[in-house]
């Protein structure tokens, strides 16, 4: 594969929160529509950034889902991407689910034209050793954006900022709320770019999650992932 200087995801939101459609929920989960065309549709045209998780099935090529399933035409890889590319201003946070395709991913993030407006993610949590596979990424594609993980299991600060090639932090409070304002501060002090999970995603009730959206835009994080985009924009968009 070609390498290309400098990854060009928009990682800055000109002074606003950016906001991840979690799965391309609007106002609320949706588990029968979560990750389909249509929800992801109104999500980027609603103007929130989209997370979503990419999979890779033998004989069918990358789809979209979060749980392993039978690939359809309603979540290959090349059906979203065509809808990503109508919104070329939404920032998309691609979870990896699986390891090996490393190279064939790239390929086809390339080759559909949509590497411009998304970060890869979340690799720590199925890899051995954190940070090896963002590396690889890196080193197949020099212009691929990649974020590291933070969280309360085992992710400190100082693991993910070692990540040398992970020019975002996708920060998350899987048993409670741990992260402070010093958190944030040292993280983006270090260059990153601050995405933080939403509460509600990890079982919490929605009050739980507005108060902690008070927290997060006061701290200055630039981006926050929730089931909830509508709400949330009412309040800080």
């Amino acid at each position: 594969m070609e390498r290309r200087a400098a990854a060009c995801v928009d990682l800055a939101p000109r002074g606003r929160v950016k906001i991840f459609a979690h799965r391309g929920n609007i106002d609320g989960p949706d588990l029968a529509n979560e990750n389909r065309l249509a929800q992801v549709g109104g999500a980027l045209a609603r103007g929130y950034g989209l997370e979503t998780d990419v999979r890779y099935a033998a004989g069918r090529g990358f789809y979209i889902s979060h749980d392993p399933a039978a690939p359809s035409g309603e979540s290959l890889l090349a059906a979203h991407c065509a809808l990503w590319r109508r919104h070329p201003e939404a920032t998309i946070a691609l979870n990896v689910k699986e390891l090996g395709q490393e190279r064939a991913l790239l390929e086809a993030l390339n080759a559909l034209r949509v590497v411009p407006q998304l970060f890869l993610f979340d690799m720590e949590l199925i890899e051995p050793t954190a940070g090896v596979t963002a590396r690889l990424y890196r080193r197949f594609d020099a212009a691929v954006t990649i974020a590291a993980r933070v969280s309360d299991r085992g992710e400190p600060l100082e693991r993910a900022l070692a990540i040398e090639v992970a020019s975002a932090i996708w920060l998350d409070e899987f048993d409670g709320p741990w992260a402070t304002a010093d958190t944030v501060g040292r993280l983006k002090a270090a260059g990153k770019a601050v995405y933080a999970v939403s509460p509600e995603l990890h079982g919490r009730p929605l009050e739980a999650a507005e108060a902690r959206w008070r927290d997060f835009a006061a701290w200055g994080v630039d981006g926050i992932c929730t089931d909830w985009p509508a709400l949330l924009a009412a309040q800080h968009g």
